[in-house]
Parts: structure tokens; C-alpha cells; sequence
């Protein structure tokens, strides 16, 4: 390669988005330019000196026997534990809670949008955005085997039917996942023009303040038909606990 043809590939890797992710981490998987988790997130509570641990949560090949050992503590997952970590409900000492892609744990859904945007910062990852999340959905299915009919939301990976093209899993029900989004609140939910899914979306509402709200998508464990690939509901505030999850981009 010449040095012109150098250069010019040096300066096009420097434009965000135009080049491909490399090779995704065990955690996750290719979609487009980026890397999306392969399952809901788990949020865990990592001690400071556990610098072995913690790199391979953020290289994406952390496994739950090893977070165990360490000592983690998942958090988002009953009331109030988030208590003995530091991390307000606004992401403020959110320093040492990570976020982790991996089947047989229960997703975090009692957390803040704030908190999770923390928790995948920690972990070297981001939220995705509505256009990345929905890209990575697509041919999930609308409804069973995806988790839309229970009672309470199950472990991660525990559906395998429910799997989009690129194998991410649970996009569709067990619990609705957060974006990088925010919005006005929802004025109303109708049913989408290509289906049953809810559509929480239009604004402003007449919740005060409207700002902000954030987005979640793909439906929860018991929304039944509201759920599916084109559920989005945009009345949460961003430092109100749950019940939604998030999974994380790279």
C-alpha cells in the first residue's frame, strides 16, 4: 500500500462510524459497526481492588462463576440494594456497579436510565441508540417464544426461541431495555400500523416536567401483544428506578 492509500485509510479509521467493529467480545454480538450484548443486562457491584475481575468484565469475557469468586454483588434486582455502593439514583459514585452480557442471572430491571448509563460507562460500553437498538431486533419474534405472558421476568438466555438474526437474545419481552434516548412524555399509547406492539410515543404529555423521559423498548414480561420489536414507551423519567433493563453497545 502506497503512502497516499495509507493516509487516506489512517484518516477515514478516524471518522466514527465508518469503520466496522472488529471481532465482537464473548459477550456480544455484530450488528452493523458496532457490538450489542447478547443478553439483558446484570448489574454488579465489583470492589476497587478486584482489577483482574474488572478487566474481564470490560473485555467481555467475564463468566459467572468468576464474579462469584470475586466477591461481586449483583444489584438491581431487589429494593434498596443499591444502598451500600455509592451510586445515587442519579448516577452520581456509580464508580465501582458494572454492567455484564451473560445467560443464567436474572436482568437488573431496579435501576435508574442514569444508573445504567454509568454502569455500562464502567464496563467500557454505552447504551445503544433507538436506530442501533432496532436494527439489532429485527427477526426476533413478535410474541411466544419471546418471554411477554409471565408473571415475573426470567433469566437471561432462558428463551432460546427468542433470538434476533444477529443472536442477540430477549430484545422482544422479559424486560423492556432502555436506549440513549430522551423525549417529551407520551400524550397517549396506540398500536403500531405494522402491528399489535404499543406505542407510547407521541408528546408532549401533560406529565409535568416533560423533560426528560426516556425511551424503552421491546416490551415487558406481561404486556402480552404490547410487546414486540416495535413496543416503545417514552414515559419514564431518567432517575426513576425501573422496571426496565438496557443491554450495552461497544
Amino acid at each position: 500500500m502506497g503512502r497516499a492509500a495509507v493516509i487516506a485509510a489512517l484518516c477515514w479509521s478516524l471518522i466514527p462510524g465508518l469503520v466496522e467493529a472488529a471481532d465482537c467480545p464473548d459477550d456480544s454480538v455484530r450488528s452493523g459497526t458496532v457490538c450489542i450484548d447478547k443478553y439483558e443486562a446484570s448489574l454488579w457491584h465489583v470492589a476497587p481492588g478486584q482489577k483482574t475481575l474488572i478487566g474481564r468484565i470490560q473485555n467481555g469475557t467475564v463468566r459467572l462463576d468468576q464474579l462469584i469468586a470475586g466477591g461481586a454483588v449483583q444489584v438491581g434486582v431487589a429494593e434498596n440494594d443499591f444502598a451500600s455502593t455509592g451510586c445515587s439514583p442519579i448516577g452520581n459514585g456509580c464508580v465501582n456497579v458494572y454492567a455484564v452480557s451473560i445467560s443464567g442471572v436474572m436482568p437488573s430491571t431496579l435501576q435508574t436510565w442514569l444508573q445504567a448509563v454509568a454502569a455500562a460507562r464502567n464496563s467500557l460500553k454505552r447504551l445503544p441508540t433507538n436506530q442501533e437498538w432496532q436494527a439489532a431486533v429485527m427477526g426476533t419474534p413478535d410474541g411466544s417464544p419471546c418471554i411477554v405472558n409471565s408473571a415475573l421476568p426470567a433469566q437471561t438466555g432462558s428463551a432460546p426461541g427468542c433470538v434476533s438474526d444477529i443472536g442477540a437474545f430477549d430484545m422482544v419481552g422479559n424486560v423492556a431495555e432502555h436506549v440513549a434516548e430522551w423525549g417529551d412524555s407520551a400524550s397517549s399509547c396506540q398500536a403500531v400500523k405494522f402491528g399489535l406492539d404499543r406505542s407510547c410515543f407521541a408528546g408532549p404529555g401533560t406529565q409535568m416536567p416533560a423533560l426528560p423521559r426516556v425511551y424503552a423498548r421491546g416490551g415487558d414480561w406481561d404486556d402480552n401483544t404490547d410487546a414486540g420489536p416495535l413496543a416503545i414507551d417514552v414515559t419514564s423519567p431518567a432517575a426513576l428506578v425501573g422496571p426496565s433493563g438496557f443491554r450495552g453497545v461497544r
